[in-house]
């Protein structure tokens, strides 16, 4: 069971009173142009959608997944199709325009980002309100990025 499958299990055990969980088409074009159409759970994350299902977007954080103020600007996406798909918050444009910048997170400097290209998207903010979206995934989580030294 995924760790997003695990509220369902919690509020069933707690008594909350169930909801019909919807779920809409969203299609991932994954970095070597291969594309996967997953039936993801509404108001789930880009970011959330893919982990869900064995997809993990790289976010520049060392061992994955998302930052905790959602600010570092690393979960970049290009939507190909915006249907279905949350508009931008002024939070979002700022944590991108940060990025780019090259601004402080979370005490410590960064190296200024790439520039912004039309339809870029952070994957932690970008919530599924719809079917129909259409997803480049620019990087994925690469796990020998934190390894340790196998020949030590």
């Amino acid at each position: 069971m995924s760790r997003f499958g695990i509220r369902k299990k919690l509020k069933g055990l707690l008594g909350s009173p169930q909801h019909e969980i919807v779920r809409h088409g969203i299609t991932y074009i994954l970095p070597d142009g291969s594309e996967q159409t997953l039936e993801v759970e509404e108001h789930y994350s880009l970011l959330m959608a893919a982990d869900a299902n064995n997809i993990t977007i790289s976010t520049g954080r060392r061992a994955g997944g998302t930052c905790p103020d959602g600010l570092c600007g690393l979960c970049r996406v290009q939507v190909v199709d915006a249907t279905g798909l949350s508009s931008m918050s002024q939070y979002e444009k700022q944590a991108m325009d940060d990025q780019v910048a090259g601004t402080p997170h979370e005490g410590r400097e960064r190296e200024p980002g790439l520039p912004l290209e039309p339809g870029t998207r952070l994957g932690c903010h970008t919530k599924i309100l719809g079917p129909g979206a259409k997803v480049q995934i620019l990087a994925l989580f690469d796990p020998d990025s934190i390894s340790g030294d196998h020949e030590a």
